[in-house]
């Protein structure tokens, strides 16, 4: 199955490389010396091919040359394809003039066009690389009509996709742990994929700041697919609970006797874990529905299944909202909710986009956020 997506992508991703590198030879001709051209397309296909290129070479690098070179890659082949449309409605433009036999002073593919593009792309990395690194905090005030005992309300906090690493590092992780402690909440909920690189986390001391983060009721984890695909959960998960998280791997936990937590393995588990998966009612078998609960579901999908299995809230990300345009337009048709809040019956879901990143250190037409929810217990008056 990789192999036929890999082959796919080729044969899309060659002739935007072809046709990206074609259009701004005829810009950098007219700046660079003659007999350059050999060179020009040397470093352009290099860089191009650069992000496959790592897959295979990363392991023989120095670790700190093998992740600047990885961002590099994926700020390239972002920008291949930035530049891709950017160029491309140029050159519709210019043929739509050319067939409404519109004199424009832009027939010819002038330098100063190609600049443009250039330009603006550099505009939007540098917007997306602030917006990155600047998360918002998204408010929630929901209604969960059973009894919780005697708790009327929970304050929670809500952060995914943190996906730990030397982009996503220890100084961001600083900014986080001191910003949920500032809206200080009851418990704090982490559906999944949190320590991308295990190195990094503990190079960089992660765990101890990770342990700045006391909620009175706790820190509760579940299992997102990157935790899977090293074949290091084992490992991520004693980090997490020597922290004094508690890591809910297709399990619940009823907390003080007021409501239940519950937290789902992702599916990558099944493929990457040597486990066997469960149904969401098998996970629940013992719990009482009288009491709220409270789902941890990397992934916002098999809604029916928890809408009929009695879960209240589910609470996910994954989806990262897109993380960068236009890939926020696929998730949104690929999940049913891929961002904000959704009701079916008696379940309510609320997505994050998540805090941190994957691939492009970018942020574009979506955020990086910190989701704060305010649940209140028994029958809204």
């Amino acid at each position: 199955m990789f192999i036929i997506f890999f082959i796919l992508a080729m044969i899309c991703y060659i002739p935007i490389v072809f046709y990206v590198g074609v259009r701004l030879w005829q810009v950098w001709a007219y700046f660079l010396p003659a007999g350059s051209k050999f060179i020009y397309w040397l470093i352009f296909i290099f860089f191009s091919f650069s992000l496959f290129l790592n897959l295979i070479v990363a392991r023989y690098l120095p670790k700190g040359i093998s992740e600047v070179f990885k961002i590099i890659s994926y700020y390239w082949v972002v920008a291949i394809f930035y530049l891709f449309a950017i160029l491309l409605i140029f050159d519709i433009f210019r043929l739509l003039s050319r067939m409404l036999k519109i004199p424009l002073s832009v027939q010819n593919f002038i330098p100063q066009m190609g600049i443009f593009a250039l330009a603006l792309v550099a505009l939007l990395f540098i917007y997306g690389t602030w917006n990155a690194y600047n998360p918002k905090v998204n408010c929630y005030d929901i209604n969960i009509a059973k009894s919780a005992g005697n708790l009327k309300e929970l304050k929670a906090v809500v952060v995914s996709d943190l996906h730990l690493s030397s982009t996503v590092n220890n100084n961001h992780l600083q900014k986080m742990v001191e910003k949920i402690n500032s809206l200080n909440p009851d418990i704090v909920f982490i559906p999944g994929d949190i320590i991308e690189d295990t190195e990094a986390f503990k190079q960089q001391k992660m765990k101890e700041t990770f342990s700045k983060l006391k909620p009175p009721y706790g820190v509760f984890v579940s299992l997102g697919n990157h935790e899977f695909y090293r074949g290091e959960v084992k490992e991520i998960v004693e980090s997490l609970e020597e922290i004094g998280f508690q890591v809910l791997s297709d399990d619940y936990l009823k907390v003080a006797d007021s409501f239940y937590v519950v937290g789902r393995d992702d599916p990558a588990g099944l493929h990457f874990g040597n486990k066997e998966g469960k149904r969401l009612r098998e996970i629940l078998a013992g719990i009482d529905h009288n009491l709220p609960i409270i789902l941890l579901n990397h992934q916002p999908t098999e809604l029916e299944e928890a809408r009929l299995t009695g879960i209240d809230l589910q609470v996910s990300g994954h989806t990262h909202k897109g993380q960068v345009f236009p890939a926020n337009l696929i998730t949104s048709r690929v999940f049913e909710k891929d961002w904000g809040y959704l009701q079916k019956g008696s379940l309510q879901l609320i997505v994050t986009s998540g805090y941190g990143l994957w691939g492009p250190p970018l942020r574009i037409g979506s955020n990086s956020e910190i989701v704060y929810i305010t649940i209140s217990f028994g029958a809204e008056k």
